[in-house]
């Protein structure tokens, strides 16, 4: 007999699909583990499900809601934005739903499966049809809910926590070290795959069907499926643009008192000018705004910021940058917060936009919007010009080369180098050549791409020879089975929806919501606003060459004496090495080197320790080079808890604290 059995552990929610004819067997064998240290699992070792209990008191995310009827089970976590179009469908006839579980129950009952394209939102779903023994999931068109799963061999297990999955006494602990090695590599992940070896992620926009023993992975939505035929925006039709934003941003508005993560760029401001219209047109209270305070001269937004703040007439906190770092500084306070998150820390930034939020907690706020996703979809990628070598439009070119240089702070003999060759005659050649060989001499391209995988190795991964093979062969593999993109500018605007690198930004917005009790939510990475901007050609959103157009003159007419129409964005990058390099320093010696990461052969000790003495005494620090500081602490501080190893204890006092 088949059932689908909801458990709620410390973390979050499980979901499970048991399949009493699966053996116990194969069960046993899926939980066992390799590499777990001492102290056994990291936290919650061998708890037990506490059913029915809440994630916390704090938690912005209110467990999940289900549904049951005549053979159908739904499970939905998240938040319906057609809710009262979907009632006033389904409860003309019948008694007012009780819960957005129920509702999707009754859509799915009346659609079947193309419920998937009738339910607007964002969310984690799964839906069990007994009568047909069918288990549809999905995750919401953007990701902003994530959703895991592991196969145990009896079990199909479910849930938005991968620190839950790996809490269930039948999931294996074991860490994923080819992913860990590739991401220290910098090379392409696998789609669906976590640091787990057991958990999977289902990705944005995708649903997962299971009948049986067969698994078919599908994207449900995509804003644009076929790209030989695009049904480009019109200028006529520009004016919507205004309209989606708005209703994007309303939708967020929705769910509490707001705050706005407020910098002085264009994404943000046009975010923060909506809110505030929407929030006195329907009586609600006003937007906090939230800025963080650089004093780099490089880096500081403040008079802008302010003027923004003042102009709109909103309550105003500004954080200086080393206050929100806290006395120990960001890098000690994102290690510490690495240690005990579910996955190795990726955004460095969190501890000090943590220490934001919860300032505008404090007064009261319980959503916080950002400006994020603007430079995705409100910008032209840098790889239409080889689009537009490719058709022989210099005229274009030369426009999209006279908006970015215009738009940005980089000089001017570089910018033009990368649109000449680097975006443009480069990759036009490489594909080419690519080409040719895969018809002609597929086992020379399969040998360049293994000499060039081997030079591009840093000599201190992965000293294990058999990991060392395993992550080799999957950066062939994924070369190989890559197609040649048809346009270099739709397969770069793909990455904003496919690369496993975007799941996990919005599985880390999730997890730092989930932990401060604020929902962090992107207007720009609404479904309704990507389908319209993914459609909007280059020249459009370059409009008047400058980038960003969409959204530039509308804040330029907003605050007409802030130049908005001549701003260029604001790059942070000495800043960034400069820290790196001066906070890394004591707190690698503090580590006392990397034991765990070596403990699993992802690193060679004395190669990383030659390579990071060369990084720490460079006089001009390059955050391509300095990154390397920040991704191996803060993967080192994940590791050591789970092999039971020590951390430093300025670390542990900040956790403490």
């Amino acid at each position: 007999m088949v059932q689908l059995v909801q458990e709620q552990y410390p973390a979050g929610w499980v979901v499970s699909l048991i399949d009493g004819v699966r053996s116990e067997a194969a069960a046993e064998g899926a939980s066992r583990t390799r590499f777990r240290g001492a102290a056994g699992r990291a936290a919650g070792a061998g708890a037990e499900p506490q059913r029915g209990t809440l994630v916390g008191d704090e938690s912005a995310y209110a467990p999940s809601s289900t549904a049951e009827g005549r053979s159908c089970k739904v499970v939905f976590d998240g938040v319906l934005y057609n809710r009262k179009e979907l009632s006033d469908r389904f409860e003309a006839s019948s008694p007012p739903a009780t819960d957005d579980a129920e509702l999707v129950l009754r859509a799915y009952l009346h659609w079947g499966e193309d419920v998937l394209h009738n339910v607007k939102g964002i969310f984690a779903l799964l839906i069990w049809d007994e009568r047909r023994n069918v288990l549809l999931c999905a995750r919401d068109p953007l990701g902003t809910y994530p959703l895991f799963y592991a196969d145990t061999g009896r079990r199909l297990l479910f849930s938005t926590s991968i620190e839950a999955l790996v809490q269930h006494p039948e999931v294996s602990d074991t860490v994923n070290r080819a992913a860990l090695a590739d991401s220290l590599c910098h090379r392409t992940k696998i789609r669906g795959e976590t640091f787990y070896e057991a958990v999977r992620r289902v990705p944005a926009g995708h649903a997962m069907r299971v009948e049986g023993a067969r698994r078919k992975e599908y994207r449900y939505w995509d804003p644009l499926p076929d790209e030989t035929e695009v049904n480009w925006v019109g200028e006529d039709e520009l004016e919507r643009f205004d309209g989606l934003l708005e209703q994007a941003v309303d939708r967020c508005l929705q769910l509490g008192q707001t705050g706005i993560f407020l910098s002085g760029g264009l994404d943000s401001v046009s975010v923060a000018a909506m809110a505030t219209d929407i929030s006195r047109a329907k009586g609600l209270p006003d937007p906090w705004a939230l800025s963080l305070l650089f004093s780099d001269p490089e880096s500081n937004e403040e008079p802008i910021q302010r003027r923004v703040g003042s102009e709109l007439g909103l309550p105003h906190e500004l954080v200086p940058f080393d206050e929100a770092a806290g006395p120990q500084g960001m890098l000690a306070s994102a290690v510490a917060m690495s240690s005990g998150w579910p996955t190795p820390l990726d955004n460095h930034l969190w501890p000090v936009y943590r220490h934001l939020g919860l300032e505008g907690k404090h007064r009261g706020c319980r959503v916080i919007m950002t400006g994020g996703g603007g430079d995705e979809w409100l910008t032209v990628s840098p790889l239409y010009a080889a689009d537009l070598l490719g058709s022989l439009d210099i005229r274009g070119l030369y426009r999209l080369w006279y908006a970015g240089q215009r738009s940005h702070t980089v000089s001017r003999l570089h910018f033009t180098h990368n649109v000449l060759w680097g975006w443009s005659v480069r990759p036009r050649l490489a594909r080419s050549a690519r080409r040719v060989l895969r018809q002609t001499a597929p086992g020379v391209l399969r040998w360049r791409w293994r000499r060039q995988i081997s030079q591009s190795t840093p000599d201190w991964i992965a000293p294990d020879p058999t990991l060392r093979r395993e992550i080799d062969h999957r950066e062939e593999q994924s070369r190989f089975s890559q197609l040649e993109p048809r346009s270099f500018y739709f397969n770069e605007v793909r990455q904003s929806l496919d690369h496993p690198l975007v799941s996990m930004e919005f599985e880390e917005n999730f997890e730092i919501g989930r932990r401060t009790g604020l929902r962090l939510l992107l207007p720009y990475q609404d479904a309704d606003l990507v389908a319209f901007l993914y459609r909007t050609p280059p020249e459009l959103l370059n409009k008047g060459e400058r980038t960003k157009a969409m959204v530039r003159q509308t804040v330029a007419r907003r605050f007409p004496r802030l130049n908005f129409e001549r701003q260029r964005k604001v790059l942070a990058y000495n800043f960034f090495s400069s820290l790196f390099v001066r906070e890394g320093k004591p707190l690698w010696q503090a580590m006392g080197g990397t034991p765990a990461l070596a403990e699993l052969g992802i690193v060679h000790t004395p190669a990383l320790d030659s390579t990071m003495s060369k990084v720490f005494s460079n006089n001009r620090p390059v955050l391509t080079q300095t990154h390397i500081i920040k991704e191996i602490l803060l993967m080192e501080a994940w590791l050591r808890p789970r092999l039971g190893l020590p951390l430093p204890s300025t670390v542990e006092e900040k956790i403490a604290g």
